[in-house]
Parts: C-alpha cells; structure tokens; sequence
C-alpha cells in the first residue's frame, strides 16, 4: 500500500517554473552578472585546499563571520543556512508547530507552503489594492487568530514594492512574536529594516547570497536575529546545513562589497530603464524596489507563449491572487532587457 501523506501535505501543490530553452532567461530573479573568473578562482583553490572527506565547519564560521561583517552585526546574529527557504523553514518549526503562521497574499509563493510543512496553520492577508503589504492588517489578524509568527518579504515577491521601515517597526510594536522579514532582494532597496534589531528582539531578517551576490547555483541564505533567537532556531536546523561549496563561495563573495554595489548599481539603473520603456509601450508596470518588475497585460498567459517563442523566458504570475493578467520580468543585462522589450513590443503589434 502506498504510504499517505498528511492532508495538509497532500493538498500542497509542489512547486512547479514553466520553462523552455530560450536564450534570454529573465524568470527567476538572478543576477544577470556571474562570478569574476578571479573569484572563482580563489574559491576553487579554498576548496583544493580542504579536505572532501570531512564533513564541513558545522556552523560555516568563517563564512558566518564574512557574512555578519558585511552585514554589520557580531557573528552570533547570524545563521547560516542551505538557502533562505531552509531559514523559513526551521523558524516555523521553532517557534510556529501547531500554531498559525500569518502572512500577505499574493507574497513569496514558498512562505506558505514552507509554513505548511513545518506543522503550522497559515493565515494569509491581502494586500492593498495598490499591491503594498497591508501591515495594519497583518498585526489586526495577528492578533485575532493568536498567531505565532509573522512572515513578510520586503520588498514583497512577485509585487516589487518594500515596506517601509516605520510600519514594520509599528507591527514588531504590536506583535511580542517573532516577525520575520525576508530581505531576499535587500541590495537593489532603498532601505533595510536591520538596524530595527537594536530595539526590537522579536525582529528576524533573512537575507540570500542568490541575488545581489550573484551566488544562486551555490544556494545559502541566512537570518539576522538576537543571539538567542538564533541558539534556538540553531537546534532545529541540521549540522553540517552548508556544504563546502557554498561556504568557501559566500565567504568570498560577502568580502567584495565594492563589486557587489557596483553590479547592484548597475541593475538599479536598468531596472528604471526597464520601467520606462514599458511606460513608454503603453504597458502597466508596477514599481519596484527588487531587481524584477510586474507589469500587466490584456491577456498574460498568451503573452507568456508568444514571448517563449521569441526567445524571452518571463514568469507568469496571471494566477496569484489579485494578479489578474500580469507577468513578472527579472532585470537582466542590457542586452537582455534590449531583447525582451523587442520581443514584447513584437506581441504587442501581433495581438493588435
């Protein structure tokens, strides 16, 4: 008899990315700059130099601390883990088993499934209708249902938009639970909510080496939090998380912030290029604070196809809630971008 699963497991739909082998690839929010040969090369020489047959540093702490000097905090805040979804996921089981896990609606499409599998109950909030978090009502709600733990992206995926620090400081305010901020794409915004920590030891903040650090093949991510927070997160989450790899790759990378600006910089810029060339093609886009941006068309799915078939890769977010008709594009490089505005202007003319 085939083993079954828990019900709420059973209902989950695992996660699934529509691709196609095109040559512009700007569907899942990665850095259009690789690792400098340099660099690369300085990380394959750590990794000859140690032993493959050992397991690795248990808690990564060489890397641990290159990622907690360019974060400004002391070494114990911080908390290495296999991508930041393994962080979501041992928070949840920490401090939310059993207990309900609140969170906005459309948001990061892992956050609730991950909130599921972890043995908690998900609570989901809409956003406004100008697609910001609504965090008076996630602190409302928080408080109705009795919620363990708050989850919210900002800037927010698959919306752009960050919120701004005030409001999350006035939810920390509201709620003695844990609120955790995914700053997955913290380089290309305006702010952090970090320094919030200095007062607030119910704050989290999850941050990844996938975007601005170029680093989504070496898969690390890590949370910021008080030393205790992160002691107890600690026991939940396995030993040896992070393999050799990816701690001799994030200790590297973390330890080039002047290349990491630059490189963020750069995306920054194409992105309000980005923004208004789709102005300009009569198109609705969205602003944003991340490296993709949202925008909306008559007829998304469609548009998905016919963009495939000129060679641009888009994600197609038409049927999240309150997304109706609307695609997400990474900022690539120029060239990247050049090839998908004339790809999008080519439907457009197509459809019309």
């Amino acid at each position: 008899m085939t083993p079954r699963p828990r019900p709420e497991v059973a209902q989950l739909q695992g996660y699934r990315l529509t691709g196609a082998d095109v040559p512009v690839k700007l569907n899942q929010n990665e850095c259009p700059h690789d690792v400098p040969p340099q660099l690369k090369e300085e990380i394959v020489a750590r990794l000859r130099a140690l032993p493959w047959n050992r397991y690795p540093p248990m808690r990564a702490e060489a890397a641990r601390q290159a990622v907690a000097s360019a974060c400004g905090v002391s070494p114990d805040r911080v908390l290495l883990t296999n991508g930041s979804n393994e962080a979501i996921l041992a928070l949840v089981q920490t401090f939310a088993c059993g207990r309900t896990v609140v969170l906005p609606e459309p948001g990061y499409s892992m956050a609730a499934p991950l909130a599921v599998v972890g043995g908690a109950r998900v609570q989901p909030v809409r956003l406004r209708e100008d697609l910001t978090v609504d965090v008076d009502a996630l602190a409302r709600t928080a408080r109705e249902v009795e919620a363990a733990l708050v989850f919210l992206a900002s800037p927010n995926n698959p919306t752009g938009r960050a919120v701004p620090p005030q409001e999350v400081e006035a939810l920390l305010e509201s709620f003695a639970g844990p609120v955790v901020v995914d700053e997955a794409y913290w380089g290309f915004c305006p702010w952090s909510v970090l320094p919030l920590q200095e007062r607030h030891r119910n704050l989290v903040v999850l941050r990844t080496a996938s975007k601005a650090f170029g680093l989504a093949g070496a898969r690390v991510g890590w949370m910021v939090a008080h030393p205790e927070v992160v002691a107890e997160v600690g026991k939940v989450v396995p030993p040896y998380n992070v393999n050799l790899f990816a701690q001799a790759a994030v200790e590297v990378m973390a330890r080039q912030g002047e290349l990491v600006a630059q490189r963020v910089q750069e995306v920054v810029e194409e992105r309000q290029r980005l923004y208004e060339a789709l102005r300009g093609l009569g198109v609705q886009v969205y602003p944003s604070d991340a490296n993709f941006l949202l925008f909306r068309v008559p007829d998304a799915p469609q548009t998905f196809r016919r963009l495939a078939e000129r060679g641009v890769l888009v994600r197609d977010v038409s049927r999240y809630p309150m997304l109706g008709g609307c695609l997400r594009v990474t900022v690539g490089s120029r060239d990247e971008n050049d090839a998908f505005l004339a790809a999008l202007q080519s439907v457009q003319e197509v459809v019309v």
